[in-house]
């Protein structure tokens, strides 16, 4: 997929903001019911909890995730709504699982967050053809 068909899918796809969203929603995607503090589900991604928390709501906020109310403990249940599928995931998870693919969401992360779209640079194909997955 060329950078600007990376940029089309991420503009569908409105309410994933940085790659924090996007790696919590393929977290998610894989492990659809998951009884995990915060703490820990930022640990195994390597994010830091306030912006995993952020990324949490986010994907609440959007009926992308549903959560227990706060338990006596410390986890809590998380469950990805798979009953509908927005017709964006299955094209996005499978950009997703590419190495060349998470570079190129990642890029086009940033270049949104900058304002901007990035011509320059490697596309995924050639990234692909200049190192070993």
């Amino acid at each position: 997929m060329e950078n600007e068909q990376v940029h089309r899918l991420l503009d569908r796809i409105a309410v994933l903001r940085d790659p924090c969203d996007l790696d919590l929603l393929l977290f998610f995607v894989r492990h659809p019911r998951a009884l995990l503090s915060s703490d820990q589900i930022a640990a195994l991604l390597g994010y830091p909890v306030k912006r995993l928390g952020d990324s949490l709501d986010v994907l609440v906020t959007a009926d992308l995730l549903f959560r227990t109310e706060k338990p006596n403990g410390v986890a809590r249940l998380y469950v990805f709504a798979d009953r509908v599928v927005p017709d964006w995931l299955p094209p996005l998870v499978g950009l997703a699982s590419t190495r060349a693919g998470r570079l190129a969401l990642r890029n086009a992360f940033e270049d949104r967050r900058k304002g901007s779209r990035r011509s320059e640079g490697p596309s995924p194909a050639q990234i692909r053809h200049a190192r070993p997955a």
